[in-house]
This record gives C-alpha cells, sequence and structure tokens, in this order.
C-alpha cells in the first residue's frame, strides 16, 4: 500500500465523516424547525434543546410563557441577548419584559440597546411607546422623530400617538415628515380623525410636491376646510391645483365673474369651489353642450326644501356684486319658490333674487353687498315651495352665469 493511496484514503474517510456530521446537523435543524413552527412552549423548548444557540426560539418561548412563567420569560431573555447581543428584538422584548417587573431603568437600557442594534423602525417605535407611558414628553418626540424615516406600512398608529401627546396640525414640520406618501398620510389622519380644522398647513405642504396621485385627497381637504369655515387654506389649495393645472378652471384673474364654471363649460365636480350637486330625490342634473349649459330637472316628488345647485364663492367684505344669469324653463309656473339666494357660511342671509319662472330664453340679475367681516358666501339655487302650491314639475336650464364686481 503506498503513501498516497493511504492519503487520500485518509482524506476520504474525513470527507465522509463530514458529511455524517453535516447530515446529522442538517437533520437536527429539521426537526428543530419543525417543533418551532408548532408555536407551543413544549415544542419551542424541545426546538431549543435540539438547537440551545438559536435566539429567534428563546424568544419565541419567552413571549409563549410570559404570562404565566415570567421569570422563565427573563431567563430565555437574557440568555437570548447574551448570545447574540446583536439581536435587536430580543433587547426590546428584554426591555419590555423588565418594564413589566417595574425595572425601569433596565428596560430603558435594554430599548436603547435595541434602538443601537438594530437600526429599523420597531425599536424606535416601542421607545417612543416606553417615553409615552412615563410621560417624558421630549423623549418621546426625539424617537417619534427617529422612527418616522424608517416607518413601512401603515402611519396612522404613529400619528394617533403623537396627536395623543399634542396636534395642532404641525406634525410634518415637528417630525420633520419628507415622505410625500407619509405627509399625505397625515393629511388623511387629520381629516379623518375629526381635526380637519388643523389640516391647512399640512395640505400646503402636500400642495408643493405636485402629485397627481395626492388630488383627490386635497380636494377632499379643501371641501371639509371650507366646512370648518377656513378662508385661506382652501382658497391656497384650490389655486395651487388650478395652476399646477390639475383642475380644468383657470385660477381667479382681473374683473372677470369670481364663479368657478359658470358657464358649465365642464361638468360640476362637486368639489371645492366649482358647482355641488347635493344628491337630492326627486331632483336629476345633466349637462348641456350645445350651447352650454346645466339642466336640472324636478319629478314633483321632491322634498319641500331643497338646494339642488351650490357653489361657494370667495368676495371681499363691504364691496357690491351682480349676479347675471341667463335661463329657460318649462313646466314651471310662476311662484315657483325656485331662485337664486346668497348666505353667509354661518347662515346668514345676504340677497334672494326673484323666482325662476319663464318658458323663453330670459337673462336677469340680482345686486347685493357683502356684509362686515365676511370673506366667502354660500350661493345656491334653491327651491322652497309656496304655501298653497304643489310642488313644481318641469325643468330649468340654466346659462352663463357670472358674479362680477361692477
Amino acid at each position: 500500500m503506498t503513501a498516497s493511496f493511504t492519503a487520500r484514503t485518509a482524506v476520504t474517510a474525513a470527507a465522509v465523516a463530514g458529511f455524517a456530521v453535516a447530515g446529522a446537523w442538517s437533520l437536527r435543524l429539521g426537526w428543530a424547525d419543525y417543533w418551532f413552527q408548532k408555536e407551543t412552549a413544549q415544542a419551542t423548548g424541545k426546538a431549543i434543546a435540539l438547537t440551545p444557540g438559536q435566539t429567534e426560539y428563546l424568544v419565541r418561548l419567552a413571549l409563549l410563557t410570559g404570562d404565566e412563567y415570567p421569570a422563565k420569560a427573563l431567563a430565555a431573555l437574557r440568555k437570548a441577548v447574551e448570545l447574540n447581543p446583536a439581536d435587536g428584538r430580543a433587547w426590546v422584548e428584554l426591555g419590555l419584559r423588565l418594564e413589566e417587573t417595574g425595572d425601569l431603568a433596565g428596560a430603558e437600557k435594554s430599548l436603547l440597546r435595541a434602538a443601537a442594534e438594530d437600526r429599523t423602525y420597531l425599536p424606535r417605535w416601542t421607545l417612543l411607546n416606553f417615553y409615552f407611558r412615563r410621560g417624558e414628553t421630549d423623549k418621546f418626540w426625539y424617537w417619534a422623530k427617529a422612527a418616522t424615516p424608517m416607518i413601512y406600512g401603515d402611519p396612522l398608529p404613529l400619528f394617533h400617538f403623537c396627536g395623543r401627546v399634542n396636534e395642532d396640525g404641525r406634525l410634518i414640520e415637528r417630525l420633520d415628515i419628507r415622505q410625500p406618501q407619509i405627509q399625505a398620510g397625515y393629511l388623511f389622519y387629520l381629516l379623518d380623525s375629526g381635526h380637519a380644522e388643523l389640516a391647512g398647513g399640512a395640505a400646503r405642504r402636500l400642495l408643493a410636491e405636485n402629485r397627481e396621485t395626492d388630488v383627490p385627497l386635497l380636494l377632499d381637504a379643501c371641501d371639509r376646510l371650507i366646512d370648518a369655515r377656513r378662508m385661506d387654506d382652501p382658497a391656497a389649495i384650490w389655486d395651487g391645483l388650478s395652476q399646477a393645472g390639475r383642475l380644468p378652471f383657470r385660477a381667479r384673474a382681473g374683473a372677470e365673474s369670481i364663479l368657478i364654471n359658470g358657464d358649465f363649460g365642464v361638468s360640476p365636480t362637486g368639489h371645492g369651489f366649482d358647482w355641488r350637486l347635493p344628491e337630492t330625490e326627486g331632483i336629476s342634473a345633466a349637462r348641456e353642450e350645445d350651447p352650454a349649459g346645466l339642466r336640472l330637472t324636478f319629478s314633483g316628488m321632491q322634498p319641500e326644501s331643497a338646494d339642488p345647485l351650490v357653489e361657494y364663492v370667495r368676495v371681499e367684505e363691504n364691496r357690491s356684486y351682480q349676479l347675471k344669469y341667463g335661463y329657460r324653463s318649462s313646466g314651471i309656473e310662476a311662484n315657483s319658490g325656485l331662485a337664486w339666494r346668497v348666505v353667509s357660511l354661518e347662515g346668514a342671509a345676504i340677497a334672494s333674487g326673484e323666482e325662476l319662472s319663464s318658458d323663453d330664453p330670459a337673462d336677469r340679475r340680482m345686486t347685493f353687498v357683502i356684509p362686515p367681516a365676511c370673506r366667502m358666501v354660500r350661493l345656491s339655487l334653491t327651491y322652497r315651495r309656496r304655501p298653497g302650491t304643489t310642488r313644481i314639475a318641469g325643468y330649468v336650464v340654466l346659462r352663463g352665469v357670472e358674479l362680477i364686481s361692477p
């Protein structure tokens, strides 16, 4: 037997032995994973016995046993961070467990270590929660700001937490939110959580991003701010969208009519400072194109009081305005109860025009003065059934509605 043959035999034997060890270890890992997937304390214990160095298994054991055996859970977590000091999730769970035992100093130390080891969202989210529970607002805001760039998924839980500390509509600045999608999430949160009156700043920030996908949200914000009787913010949103080409209307200019879409050249959008067509049983609307106009049809089954056409208009206090409009009607008798009305946002009457009834094309005008401290009005075509009359059944076609300041 030659030396080379002996050497080759030894190498082969060593390789076979190595494969056997690797195969045995793979089998052990397979069994450990099998028990781990069962997600019970007993099965997880078997997985740990097979692979005692797996920190993930120790963390799972702590989560499964913490309520019934808190000391056992704490020991498992301490073992996990000892085996793998870079395991941020283990440090998070250890910190939370220590907080439950009343060891706040130890909890804070563990959670800060988690944030140092793990540069993801979870440790920072956990820390801001920790400081929220302790009432340490400065540290809360520090970790909320640190967590913001790492947000994945739904940002609303963070916004709700921040709102419980302080909600003034300035969270974008406070957390230095730069991602447009998270800015949009904050604006949605304000509108959805009953803080629409604070949404102006967030809407302006998002408007500056000029993203087409944000247009519906910004229009919703514009509507809500009008409803909240804000003046400047909805105007800024509307004009910004218009100037960016996101709306089919031009911005206000010069001495032209200040009404949007007064010629009904575009189907009413129902948002912002365009015409709104409140859905009303018995009343339908259809746009006419040649020439452009809007037909409102009354079935006779409509309510006795309704506003089928509305537009909010920016005006100047103590200034005179003239509403000019053309129309014709069919089936609508005199004393119809259908007329233009102007009221303040608080509902105070400013002006009311003559009632509409004319089978032939007619041009009319109505002059009024804006009262002091009034910067926005609600212009509506209003139906109020007159006592002693039946509900109208017919239609009116409106054309060329203008509002100018002579």
